[in-house]
């Protein structure tokens, strides 16, 4: 096994030693998706995808459809936090111990891919139960891409921040970008919503979700985000590294 692949197992012990993380992976996504489908009210709903289409659909599947993104977001976005505070001891052992910090890095970063992939995967298993997407993939992608970008701002505010403000920032800021400013129940969106990390995932998921049609320019979109945040946090990391 190489170092990465080392380090990954090690950084998902602690992660597993870990138990509210691990809690928050199972029952965050029945708690919030679950209490959203039930207090929906019955009643249409007309959604505003990204890209000009309207759609005509109801209230419970309107609410468990964009609340699942947004799930996946804040737990990956805690997921990337806390394994920035939680693990700072063991990686300084590690580079002690002869790793390089870019092995530490992409390890660090493989274990966020691996959270994102579960947290997507929960949240849209439970979403399920409420609300099935027209194209069920290009959905979870979108969930997952959402997952991943917000992970990356969990990982830079794990960084910069005290894990108090990093959570502040996690909480409301994913909750400002993904239901407020692309909420797509509501008329319009204001400039600033396609400049925030949550705005090319969660069009790509709604548009797959309600047969919108899906566009490959908001997965490029999506991906040139994640590329631009990915490389920001890693740089950040690497430099906390190299000063420890």
């Amino acid at each position: 096994m190489t170092r990465v692949g080392t380090a990954l197992r090690l950084g998902a012990r602690e992660f597993r030693r870990t138990p509210v993380l691990v809690a928050l992976l199972v029952v965050a996504p029945a708690y919030v998706i679950g209490l959203f489908t039930l207090v929906a009210p019955d009643g249409r709903a007309v959604l505003h995808l990204v890209g000009g289409d309207t759609v005509r659909t109801t209230l419970p599947e309107a609410f468990p459809a964009f609340t699942t993104p947004m799930t996946a977001a804040l737990l990956a976005g805690v997921a990337g936090l806390f394994l920035m505070h939680s693990a700072a001891d063991a990686d300084g052992r590690l580079v002690v111990a002869g790793y390089r910090p870019r092995q530490v890095v992409l390890s660090r970063l493989g274990l966020l891919v691996v959270v994102s992939a579960v947290a997507s995967a929960v949240s849209v298993g439970v979403m399920l139960t409420a609300f099935e997407p027209e194209s069920l993939g290009w959905f979870l992608l979108g969930t997952a891409l959402t997952a991943l970008l917000y992970g990356m701002v969990g990982v830079l505010a794990g960084v910069l921040l005290d894990e108090l403000p990093g959570v502040y920032l996690i909480l409301f800021g994913s909750m400002i970008d993904l239901f407020v400013f692309q909420n797509p129940l509501a008329t319009s969106r204001p400039d600033l919503a396609t400049a925030l990390p949550g705005h090319f995932p969660l069009a790509l998921a709604m548009n797959a979700g309600f047969g919108g049609g899906v566009d490959l320019g908001q997965l490029a979109g999506g991906l040139a985000y994640l590329a631009a945040l990915t490389a920001a946090s890693t740089l950040a990391f690497y430099r906390q590294m190299r000063v420890a």
